[in-house]
């Protein structure tokens, strides 16, 4: 899966599992507990290619702060 593929996957994702959970969207610190999420239910969606698993992390926080989807 590209990059961008895994993006627009992801952030509809969030979008889905904060409702799910009731959760306070702008959340920063659920987004470990969220990839914890999508690694058991949807590993496909993280496959796109990154030199480690903290870069791939820190690459989906950027996403969704880039989206306004999280703070800080």
């Amino acid at each position: 899966m590209t990059q961008s593929e895994a993006k627009m996957r992801l952030l509809a994702e969030w979008r889905m599992w904060v409702r799910q959970h009731s959760a306070t969207p702008h959340n920063a610190q659920l987004v470990s507990i969220f990839i914890g999420d999508i690694q058991r239910a949807h590993p496909e969606f993280l496959s796109f290619p990154v030199e480690s698993d903290a870069d791939r992390s820190e690459i989906v926080k950027g996403w969704l702060q880039n989206a306004l989807l999280i703070k800080g």
